[in-house]
């Protein structure tokens, strides 16, 4: 493992809270991407991955029914030169 990887590894992932504007996939069973306003009404566009299922975190398709519903959820994720890369996300507690 190089330095670079060793230190970006250690960095904890950050973390969005909002409600989903968009979901694009090739099926309502995928999820390729999706963008969240957030509290502060920024727009932030995550790519999706293997997601973390640990601690109550969801699968990508249930971000489709947020979608609808207008219910936030809190976005783990990490930032690299090629974006914002989702690894978790959660209902939001109201």
């Amino acid at each position: 493992m190089t330095a670079a990887c060793q230190v970006a590894s250690s960095i904890p992932p950050s973390i969005a809270t909002g409600v989903v504007i968009a979901v694009e996939g090739p099926s309502a069973a995928e999820v390729d991407s999706f963008s969240l306003r957030t509290d502060a009404g920024d727009i932030l566009n995550f790519s999706v991955g293997r997601l973390d299922l640990a601690g109550g975190g969801k699968p990508a398709p249930h971000l489709r029914e947020h979608l609808v519903s207008g219910e936030p959820i809190r976005v783990h994720y990490t930032e690299s030169d090629s974006g914002l890369l989702a690894i978790a996300y959660v209902d939001e507690p109201r």
